[in-house]
């Protein structure tokens, strides 16, 4: 292996430590919602109303699994980690058009739960590949 096949395996191996983590940092957000919803009249939830920073933070952590695992799917060909993924964008799509904040605590908590299998899964099918 020649030093920049080990460089860029050793920089993707640390992105997908990050979209891994970021998907455990979104489950932790979606189960602690109804608590800080529940304390919000205490301590004033304007920065709490505003979903734009949760927009680009979801946009940000799907478009960095689309990338990390579909490169990945080209070397070890488990289609699991890219149809987990798939099923946790189409919860939290399903969320946002359909269901609305109501269900945000379980759609939430799901999406976060399938996207971090979908890592688990494809990090656990790097030993069977160069990946």
């Amino acid at each position: 292996m020649s030093k920049v096949s080990t460089h860029t395996h050793f920089a993707t191996d640390k992105i997908e430590k990050v979209g891994f983590y970021l998907s455990v940092l979104c489950a932790i957000h979606c189960a602690a919602t109804p608590v800080v919803l529940t304390l919000m009249p205490v301590f004033g939830g304007s920065l709490f109303r505003n979903h734009s920073w949760e927009i680009a933070f979801v946009g940000i952590s799907l478009i960095l699994a689309v990338v990390l695992l579909a490169r990945d799917f080209k070397k070890h060909f488990n289609k699991i980690p890219l149809l987990l993924l798939g099923a946790g964008a189409f919860v939290k799509v399903s969320e946002v058009l359909f269901l609305g904040e109501k269900t945000e605590f379980i759609t939430g908590s799901l999406t976060a739960i399938l996207i971090a299998s979908a890592y688990w899964i494809n990090w656990q099918s790097k030993p069977k590949c160069d990946c």
